[in-house]
């Protein structure tokens, strides 16, 4: 008897093409999005530090920035080139001190990609842990730890933020990888309530009923049996909190931007340009655009890869 001929991978992502379009313009933004923030990785190690060492090792310049972020440019004249429009030199023109609109947007990715993959990393790891252990348990500690996070849920995130990243006792200076990890406590009560609830559903299956018959520890059945059937959920989570977390830094920075670290950021650069919007939208439009597009980009790929890890959404 033959075996079923098995699809090969450009099959499979023909396929996923055809039947998710908009999770393929998604996951194409995203490429897109990561292709930004690629650069040369340099000999240097040490501290993960965010941007531009988010793994400990140095990154250089990303590979389709034209110039460097900080760099000034100045016309025939010698006079600073200011909100010049899209050129040639200048692909979508230059901003209020003179710098490439492009660059910045370029070098902005990479810290808004950085700080969303480590915040939601944090989200995620705690969010999880303590969802499993309060669906597992349930009783008197599934209503103690709901309680905590009806708590932490009363606070208007982005008020939140604000107050964690204000009176920051760790460091005097304002600091990328304290806003993310300020970026991913505040999101730690949503990701738990999530995996609470697929896990207070997969714990009534009966392959968690047959582990408890043989015999398996409570650590067991939560880290063997219901973590690997909750996995897809916890991607799902992970990757439309992406979006969620990019657009709340570019919201820090646009609102208490004295706050955090300056540089090339989405939200710095709103916050730059208001005052001439409306003479010389450029550098508004255009962060404002890009953290639409990274926004959206993980929305629909969270979406689509939703309905192909769930089987109950395949049909």
């Amino acid at each position: 008897m033959a075996l079923p001929h098995r699809p090969t991978a450009l099959q499979n992502v023909l396929k996923f093409i055809r039947r998710k379009p908009l999770g393929a313009i998604g996951f194409l933004i995203i490429g897109f999005m990561v292709l930004m923030t690629v650069g040369t990785p340099q000999l240097k190690f040490g501290i993960p530090s965010l941007p531009d060492r988010p793994l400990g090792v140095e990154l250089g310049k990303p590979w389709i920035a034209r110039y460097d972020a900080e760099a000034k440019f100045f016309t025939a004249e010698n006079r600073l080139s200011q909100y010049e429009g899209p050129s040639a030199s200048h692909w979508l023109g230059t901003e209020k001190a003179g710098r490439d609109i492009w660059a910045r947007l370029v070098y902005g990715a990479r810290r808004s990609l950085f700080i969303g993959i480590w915040a939601l990393a944090v989200a995620t790891f705690v969010g999880t842990a303590i969802g499993v252990v309060s669906g597992y348990f349930r009783g008197w500690v599934d209503t103690a730890v709901q309680r905590v996070m009806d708590a932490l849920q009363s606070f208007p995130p982005l008020v939140a933020l604000i107050l964690i990243i204000t009176i920051n006792p760790l460091t005097s200076s304002p600091n990328l990888t304290v806003a993310a990890f300020a970026l991913g406590l505040v999101g730690i009560p949503s990701v738990q309530r999530i995996t609470r609830g697929v896990v207070l559903a997969t714990r009534e299956q009966q392959y968690v009923e047959a582990a408890r018959v043989i015999g398996a520890t409570d650590l067991r059945t939560m880290v063997y049996y219901i973590l690997p059937n909750i996995t897809a959920s916890i991607i799902v989570v992970f990757s439309t909190g992406l979006g969620v977390v990019i657009l709340a830094e570019a919201a820090l920075a646009f609102v208490i931007p004295q706050n955090v670290p300056q540089g090339p950021s989405w939200g710095l650069m709103l916050n730059e340009g208001r005052g001439a919007m409306f003479d010389h939208s450029g550098p508004t439009v255009w962060s404002a655009t890009f953290i639409a597009l990274a926004v959206l980009g993980f929305n629909l790929a969270g979406d689509a890869l939703r309905d192909v890890l769930d089987p109950r959404l395949r049909l």
